[in-house]
């Protein structure tokens, strides 16, 4: 057994995983496991995928790749690099832009500063525009048009039914008006704030999540391939540790939680809510499908 292999080895038992939940969550055969930990890389089919194996079997077990190989480079085949090399060799060369495109990326300081120019004169004659038409004098209001909000006197040369009228027609302008205020203050009241999901940071294989907008939170874990699923409270207190069967689920009410971290072994085949809203997270193909989940919930702070 190589170093590489005992410390993978060491990294799994600390994990309590088994070769078989390992070889469920990264979905590589056990015997190429056993290989990589005993250090006998003539089983794996081709030398290319003995760095791949590894990659993946390091990260799921929580260790950093890159600082693994370089601590451990004698544990890995040499040819290993230039396999790779070769490859990024046969990659076609990045096309140069047409001539056309050159020429037009030239002049494009130009333009901008002539459409700067038209904006700013633009701009300069609204402006001066605007300020003469300000200065013109209010139209007079004909008195005989005027509304009055007031009820009617009692020695208005008006008849009683015109008064009663009259009164009337003020009595119900006034609840009208009454009423919108209220149903205005009462919907502004029962507006309450729309949950948001949103990533605010991403090191390595973790990206960390924010909730806003709720009081109360229920974490949703549905596994639509089988992974290795560990959930742990902001205590580091297990909530779910072990494999996830497919059509299998997990929930549990955070509200009380500030954060929430999980791990999971196989990515794609999971699917996160919080209140039933999907956390959308993206895969980078170039990267590992182990990674891990930090989701931050943001409570809202109650006006006194």
């Amino acid at each position: 057994m190589t170093e590489l292999g005992l410390r993978l080895k060491e990294a799994r038992e600390e994990q309590g995983m088994t070769l078989e939940d390992l070889q469920g969550t990264t979905k590589i055969q056990k015997r190429y496991l056993v290989a990589i930990e005993e250090g006998n890389y003539d089983v794996i089919p081709g030398k290319f995928y003995v760095r791949a194996f590894i990659k993946q079997y390091s990260e799921t077990v929580g260790l950093d790749s890159d600082l693994l190989f370089d601590e451990y480079k004698k544990d890995v085949p040499s040819t290993q690099t230039d396999e790779v090399s070769e490859k990024i060799s046969q990659m076609p060369a990045k096309k140069e832009l047409p001539k056309s495109a050159s020429k037009f990326m030239g002049a494009l300081p130009t333009i901008l500063v002539i459409l700067g120019v038209i904006v700013v004169a633009a701009i300069f004659y609204i402006l001066i525009l605007g300020g003469n038409q300000s200065q013109s004098p209010p139209n007079n209001t004909s008195p005989n048009t005027e509304k009055s909000e007031y009820a009617v006197s009692d020695d208005s040369p008006l008849t009683d039914a015109e008064k009663k009228q009259k009164d009337g027609e003020t009595q119900s302008e006034k609840t009208t008006n009454q009423e919108s205020n209220d149903s205005a203050a009462s919907t502004t009241e029962n507006k309450k704030p729309e949950l948001n999901i949103s990533a605010v940071g991403s090191e390595g294989t973790t990206t960390t999540y924010e909730v806003t907008g709720a009081e109360s939170l229920k974490l949703e874990v549905i596994a639509k391939e089988s992974s290795w699923v560990r959930v742990r409270d902001e205590a580091g207190k297990e909530l779910q540790a072990g494999e996830l069967s497919k059509g299998k689920s997990f929930s549990h009410d955070i509200s009380d939680q500030a954060e929430v971290d999980l791990r999971l072994g196989y990515t794609p085949g999971i699917e996160l809510k919080v209140n039933g809203k999907t956390v959308s997270y993206k895969l980078n193909p170039n990267e590992a499908i182990t990674q891990n989940i930090k989701i931050i919930n943001k409570k809202e702070e109650k006006s006194s």
